[in-house]
């Protein structure tokens, strides 16, 4: 079977998509190392979440058609709010 070795996604979630129904190990050969930096602190909070709660958000997100950091903001607003925060 041909892989497609031009991967390009829109979304942080259309990638994430695509690496859960994936196996990295079928694109080795194409692999190359690279040198990069990031600072995860930048301009966002992060939060660890469990895996099923992450594959969860990710199908609720897919079913309403949303992006999964919009529903996250959402879901996390709503419930702020019923703590009056």
């Amino acid at each position: 079977m041909q892989k497609d070795k031009n991967l390009n996604f829109e979304t942080y979630e259309e990638a994430a998509n695509w690496f859960d129904t994936h196996d990295m190990a079928e694109y080795e050969e194409w692999m190359q190392p690279v040198d990069f930096e990031f600072d995860l602190r930048r301009n966002r909070d992060w939060v660890e979440l469990e895996n099923d709660v992450a594959k969860s958000l990710r199908k609720l997100a897919r079913s309403q058609r949303v992006p999964t950091r919009k529903l996250v903001n959402e879901l996390l607003r709503d419930g702020l709010s019923s703590h009056n925060l």
